[in-house]
């Protein structure tokens, strides 16, 4: 559970970050502002769905203790990619 937590915890320091750059992009308005509003809506769907996946496939498994280590896992990577991709521009 402590690693849990400890996981939660970064990806959610990252996520703050994600939200303020993005928040800065889509101010600023114009294409990138548009295209940066789509790309985070399509992204925050498709996330849901993977991490609902993984979820329900620990379940299946007879993992259930592994299920929200898993979910987490899809977010903290999406989190990461985006943080990556915003710090560059």
């Amino acid at each position: 559970m402590n690693k849990l937590f400890s996981d939660a915890l970064k990806m959610s320091l990252a996520a703050n970050q994600v939200i303020g750059l993005r928040l800065i992009k889509i101010a600023t308005g114009g294409a990138r502002g548009r295209r940066e509003s789509k790309l985070m809506v399509e992204e925050k769907i498709r996330a849901a769905a993977d991490a609902s996946m993984e979820a329900a496939m620990s379940v299946a498994a007879g993992q259930p203790h592994l299920a929200a280590n898993r979910a987490l896992s899809v977010y903290s990577k999406r989190v990461n990619r985006n943080l990556r991709r915003l710090k560059k521009g």
